[in-house]
């Protein structure tokens, strides 16, 4: 996910696309222009149909002016194709731009030419694109003379920025900054570009923070703090030597030398180019749990009230994983709060996830009421974020485990992981499904990915536990045993480990041990018997859990108690 193959948006002067080889074009329609420009200067890239059609066709009727968005985004599409840049993506409600393959010029590219404004020339009539044109060129007229110079590089947030502003006041902002030896090796730039790219693409997918690209303003960027700045700086160093790259991360707050945290590793530079490096998933998974626990910390900001929707969301997590009836309950609320201050799909994503929980631990029986609820919550979550990996897991999660619509369950999965392929918790997710549809082999690779990958510290037990499940099932006894035990030492109560670590020792015929995880069991479940395991609302997900569980338990002393 390097930039070595990107495009460029050129938005001051003329509007241009440079594609990667160099050369220059643009589609030959004004409005056509003027879509990708509205989504370049847009939070993520990307706006709603509704949005666009009214900025240009809003003296059509909505029937017309949606026809006519529809044939231009057809041809836009065909255009950025044909030129070897297929970067527009639309579905039913929204048009983006992939910020992964594009790049967008910023105030302080240094591109322009003295005179040159915003869209120069770009002259559509109606009232709505005028009034919006004329806004965006004075926000860039004021971020290029920012105290009297150029402001930093990136002053446009990559993601999640509200217009208008540099971050979005209910998160935290952070910056990155990457760093490149002396040398001037490709292989540096590239290293540090990559490890930040990957990075943010994780973060901004948990929808608690901001991320404001400074690549290229190097020390201006340190003495700001303020609140339209960062509030923390990430830096990413890279140095080579022959094949060999050193790679150091740190995080320290905006305006201070205050090192929060820092870390380096080494890789080859081959390593950079091999898509499914895991040794390099798990250093970018590190700076971000990292870079997370700092936001939630209360006490690594001085402005307690500014960021308070992304700390409630990340105090949630952290307070499902606790398992207890009123720490539900509490990270319910918590999430609820959190989505009304900032509507963010993963909120609506996690409190799915708590009715997951609440179903797989037996602390709710299903019904229709709860579970129009929570397919309500999984509508909207999409609809408010159709590809953010996390997302998608939690509602692919809901569709396998609870409804067990295993296809439906799959392909969201399946997106997922192809949003980012180096999401724990996306090859986690993934894993369990393809376990419930019998793809145990498939599965267990999955997991075991999702293990080395490394899951968010709350989390990580669940990986464990997939890991467990997945070995049990294949006939993996011994590695099920140690993947249980793993998963057990950092939440002794859940359930779910409980059930597959004691079968793994069922098969095992290590019967004492198994009886006492059953006992462990029955604290958090009473009424647990052997054949309650046949009853089809009981929470075995899949074509062969229940089998499975039943036959390594039957050897268990507690098994003549099954019906």
């Amino acid at each position: 996910m390097g930039r070595l193959d990107s495009g460029m948006m050129r938005l001051s002067g003329p509007f241009r696309v440079v594609l990667p080889g160099g050369a220059t074009t643009a589609p030959p329609g004004k409005r056509a222009k003027a879509i990708l420009a509205m989504l370049a200067l847009s939070p993520d890239g990307v706006r709603s149909r509704a949005w666009l059609q009214d900025k240009l066709w809003s003296d059509r009727d909505g029937e017309h002016g949606a026809a006519s968005l529809r044939q231009e985004i057809s041809a836009l599409r065909r255009f950025m194709r044909e030129a070897g840049l297929d970067i527009v993506l639309a579905d039913r409600d929204t048009v983006r731009i992939d910020l992964d393959a594009v790049r967008v010029e910023t105030p302080s590219d240094g591109a322009a030419a003295p005179g040159q404004e915003l869209l120069e020339g770009l002259d559509i009539r109606d009232e709505e694109f005028e009034d919006w044109l004329r806004e965006e060129r004075r926000r860039w007229r004021a971020r290029t003379t920012d105290g009297g110079g150029p402001a930093p590089d990136g002053w446009r947030a990559t993601a999640r920025a509200l217009p208008g502003a540099s971050s979005n006041p209910s998160r935290p902002a952070l910056g990155i900054i990457a760093e490149y030896g002396a040398s001037g090796d490709a292989a540096e730039e590239t290293a540090a570009d990559l490890i930040l790219d990957l990075a943010a693409r994780t973060l901004l997918s948990f929808d608690a923070v901001d991320i404001l690209d400074y690549r290229g303003a190097r020390g201006a960027v340190a003495a700001r703090g303020d609140a339209e700045g960062p509030d923390w700086l990430l830096r990413v160093a890279a140095s080579a030597r022959g094949d060999a790259l050193r790679i150091s991360a740190s995080l320290c707050a905006a305006g201070a030398s205050r090192v929060a945290w820092t870390h380096t590793e080494g890789f080859t530079v081959a390593a950079l180019y091999e898509t499914d490096n895991i040794a390099l998933g798990a250093f970018v998974n590190r700076i971000v749990y990292i870079v997370l626990d700092q936001i939630m910390n209360p006490r690594s900001l001085g402005d307690e009230d500014r960021h308070h929707a992304a700390r409630l969301a990340l105090g949630a997590i952290y307070q499902i994983f606790r398992l207890g009836d009123a720490d539900l309950d509490a990270a319910d609320r918590m999430l609820t709060h959190a989505y009304e201050v900032d509507p963010r799909s993963t909120y609506l994503g996690w409190r799915v996830f708590i009715n997951i929980t609440r179903v797989g631990e037996r602390r709710t029986m299903r019904d229709p009421a709860s579970d129009a609820r929570m397919r309500d919550m999984m509508g909207r979550a999409l609809d408010a974020d159709p590809y953010n990996p996390l997302t998608l897991s939690l509602c692919a999660l809901s569709h396998g485990f609870v409804f067990r619509e295993y296809d439906c369950a799959l392909d969201l999965a399946d997106r997922a992981v192809a949003a980012n392929p180096l999401h724990a918790i996306a090859c986690d997710i993934r894993a369990l499904t393809l376990g419930y549809m019998g793809e145990l082999e498939l599965g267990y690779r999955d997991a075991m990915r999702a293990r080395a990958l490394g899951g968010p510290p709350p989390y990580q037990h669940c990986i464990d536990t997939t890991c467990c499940i997945l070995a049990t099932l294949s006939g993996r006894f011994a590695e099920g045993v140690r993947h249980g035990e793993r998963a057990m030492a950092r939440q002794p109560s859940y359930s779910p480990t409980l059930r597959y670590t004691a079968a793994s020792l069922g098969h095992l015929s290590r019967t004492a041990e198994a009886g006492a995880l059953l006992k462990r069991l029955r604290k958090f479940e009473p009424d647990f018997t052997i054949g309650l395991l046949r009853d089809n609302d009981y929470p075995v997900a899949g074509v062969l859990g229940a089998a499975v569980i039943e036959k390594g338990l039957a050897s268990v002393a507690l098994a003549h108690e099954a019906g």
